[in-house]
């Protein structure tokens, strides 16, 4: 079974939903990792560090504050840029991904102009992509919401539970497309909610969307956000679900 960590974030331009999916077996160790590359930024930098990886947390992309612990052993450390600190939590990412498989990132990215119910297709498209990875893999899936309790996320996976036309190629004797109901029954339970500023594994999930967004934001649109921030989603590789759009290069949903 994977437990998927969900948020989401908006530019200008873009809306992404992010999946992050840890493997049952895999969780106590990759929550250590986690909670180990946490305490190293808070016993170099302080806790303003950490506090930055929080939703709504104080961030700053342009600026470099200098901190100093109680017992002056860290006097004068720089805090690092943004970008960098949202690179070393994707770091973690890739690195679990690569050293056990026991952790995969699903992604969904949509022009806000060309889907106007940009969350609900969203959504829709996250539920079915990991339905589909389950599935495949002959398992099952948790999903955990970084957010407020909302009725149209309880909806749409209801809906999807019992009616899910989703387009398939017709057989050798057929031609073209139809559709065939594919419930998302590979989702057990009903979605979960909880405030990302206490669960460690939503802010790395949050992180994750937020690299995406400066990845597909194009230079300049998002205030504060350079060059360097651009790079920071390309860190990860094998963490990547692929499978989720064959369409894309990094398996990005973008339709």
């Amino acid at each position: 079974m994977k437990i998927y960590y969900v948020m989401e974030t908006r530019g200008r331009r873009c809306h992404i939903r992010t999946a992050l999916g840890v493997d049952a077996k895999s969780w106590n160790r990759f929550h250590r990792r986690v909670r180990e590359w946490r305490r190293q930024l808070e016993q170099r930098y302080g806790t303003l560090a950490a506090d930055r990886l929080v939703p709504g947390g104080p961030l700053s992309g342009t600026h470099q504050f200098r901190l100093s612990c109680d017992c002056g052993c860290h006097a004068g450390s720089a805090l690092p840029q943004e970008a960098a600190l949202v690179a070393q939590a994707l770091r973690v990412v890739e690195d679990f991904a690569v050293e056990t498989g026991g952790v995969q990132v699903v992604n969904v990215c949509l022009d806000l102009d060309e889907a106007p119910a940009y969350r609900r297709v969203a959504l829709d498209r996250l539920f079915n992509r990991i339905n589909a990875t389950a599935d495949r893999e002959n398992d099952y899936a948790i999903l955990i919401f970084g957010q407020e309790p909302e009725e149209n996320v309880v909806r749409t996976y209801e809906r999807l539970r019992s009616r899910n036309p989703v387009p398939v190629r017709a057989d050798a004797a057929g031609d073209g497309w139809h559709t065939r109901n594919l419930p998302i029954n590979r989702i057990i339970g009903s979605p979960v909610f909880r405030d990302p500023g206490t669960d460690w594994l939503l802010q790395v999930a949050g992180l994750v969307a937020r690299a995406l967004l400066w990845q597909e934001e194009p230079p300049g649109v998002a205030a504060g956000i350079d060059a360097e921030n651009h790079a920071a989603f390309s860190v990860l590789d094998c963490a990547l679900n692929r499978r989720a759009s064959r369409r894309d290069p990094q398996g990005v949903v973008r339709r």
